[in-house]
């Protein structure tokens, strides 16, 4: 069974680098597939850098 979870991250600038690499070293910990999803465009949230 997948599980999902929403956070929303309310600051208008969005999250920071410090913060976003924190996430991503958690991140980094599981085999899940991580989104991160921000309107129609999406990253990895394994990669502190989105490519195009």
């Amino acid at each position: 069974m997948m599980k999902t979870f929403t956070y929303v991250i309310t600051d208008r600038v969005g999250i920071h680098a410090r913060p976003a690499g924190i996430v991503v070293k958690a991140a980094q910990k599981f085999q899940s597939e991580i989104m991160v999803f921000r309107g129609d465009a999406q990253a990895d949230a394994k990669k502190l850098m989105r490519r195009s």
